[in-house]
């Protein structure tokens, strides 16, 4: 019995002295090392807003979202949009706001301030963005209340982006890490 287990103990020795001799030789395939980075998403947009309070109507929007979303699909940025009132006012210049926005690529918050020119009035706003839709509540500095809804062109914040890389001695194809030869 001990000439067996000398036997296998050589052979064991004999098997772990010769791997490093063909280590990156003939090996397998590898899978990649995937990371996701942040990103940013910036974006023009339009659409059309009903408004309700200190005046009822539509009003058109063209504004820019610059929103950064991290690897973990959280969503932080900034917002700036002007409207132009289309009925329930006289036709005209009707806000202008800049906005604070956070949350996930689905689902923003925002907070923000701005200038209403169809009520010559200071704001400020919040609201909420999802995927071609919005809702905001401004207060209009001694005038009240305006709520809006509305759709736009803004679809989800884009994915973060996705780099592939294999480790020393393999090169990367088609998605998959192959030796050096």
């Amino acid at each position: 019995m001990r000439k067996i287990i000398h036997g296998v103990l050589f052979a064991l020795a004999a098997f772990a002295l010769a791997l490093p001799a063909h280590a990156g030789k003939g090996g397998g395939t590898l899978p990649p090392t995937i990371d996701k980075k942040s990103r940013n998403d910036n974006t023009v947009y339009a659409g059309i807003n009903w408004n309700f309070g200190v005046r009822n109507g539509a009003t058109a929007v063209l504004g820019y979202r610059d929103a950064k979303v991290k690897s973990n699909s959280n969503v932080e940025g900034w917002k700036v949009e002007a409207t132009w009132v289309l009925s329930g006012a006289p036709m005209g210049f009707g806000e202008v706001r800049a906005k604070y926005l956070k949350g996930e690529r689905d689902v923003q918050g925002e907070l923000g301030l701005g200038f209403s020119g169809a009520h010559e009035a200071f704001l400020l706003n919040g609201g909420v963005q999802g995927p071609y839709i919005n809702g905001n509540v401004d207060y209009l500095f001694n005038k009240g209340w305006l709520a809006s809804i509305g759709a736009n062109t803004l679809n989800k914040v884009k994915k973060p982006k996705k780099s592939e890389s294999c480790p020393a001695g393999y090169f990367l194809q088609d998605g998959t890490c192959f030796p050096d030869d």
